[in-house]
């Protein structure tokens, strides 16, 4: 984790003030970036997170933490839950995980498992991956790129349901550098299901205009992202 990430992730902390005690169901939870912290705050988190891979990561952060509390696990996606096998619980976060096939259902579910508040951390601007997709897809397959809904779409569908939650904007202070401009384009390539030698030449075109060399012989591609807080009470 750079220090970018790991300052990132220490803001959303703050921002999750929740009381020793608490119950708290994290919604995607990865390798457990927020589970294990709050853990270790005190609260009795719960994570849905269906990746193995992912769910053993957080076990081993929670051991080297040094968290003797266990924290339950539900292995499946979101949409897959069903209300009576996961109960309610005080808290409820997402953060980074709205990649649901119906974001209306998928709220109604957060607020109708909450006690107190639900907190979900979403992207505000275009995260970097998609820009370049975005920027590319066209030239390379004839098709516009789509992308996933934004913060601004999340607060409209929550104001459409009566629910006016607070909305709070913060930089993403991710870093996109690489070691040379070989492992910037390889990095790239991967993300495209490239087939014809001359798509391959448009993304080369595209990284060279827009990596910028540093003076240590290391390339940057700027990105200026923004990700939003989105927060509510259960009235």
């Amino acid at each position: 984790m750079n220090s970018k990430t790991f300052s990132r992730i220490q803001e959303q902390l703050s921002l999750l003030s929740f009381p020793a005690g608490s119950t708290v169901l994290d919604i995607g939870s990865g390798p457990g970036t927020l589970a294990v912290p709050l853990a270790k705050r005190g609260c009795k988190v719960t994570v849905v997170e269906p990746s193995i891979p992912m769910v053993s990561a957080m076990k081993t952060y929670l051991q080297e933490s040094g968290v003797t509390t266990d924290i339950q696990v539900i292995p499946k996606l979101w949409e897959e839950v069903k209300p009576e096998e996961i109960g309610v619980f005080d808290y409820i976060i997402s953060s980074f995980s709205l990649a649901v096939p119906n974001l209306s259902d998928a709220l109604d579910k957060m607020n109708n498992t909450a006690n107190r508040q639900v907190h979900i951390f979403w992207f505000l601007s275009s995260p970097h991956w998609e820009t370049v997709r975005r920027d590319l897809w066209p030239e390379l397959y004839g098709e516009e790129f789509m992308g996933k809904p934004r913060s601004n779409l999340v607060w409209n569908t929550l104001y459409q349901k009566g629910i006016m939650a607070n909305l709070t904007v913060h930089r993403m202070k991710t870093e996109y550098i690489y070691t040379s401009e070989e492992e910037a384009l390889a990095h790239y390539w991967e993300q495209f299901p490239i087939v014809k030698e001359e798509q391959k030449d448009i993304i080369v075109n595209y990284l060279r205009t827009h990596l910028v060399p540093l003076k240590d012989g290391r390339y940057q591609f700027p990105a200026l992202e923004h990700y939003a807080h989105i927060w509510w009470d259960i009235i």
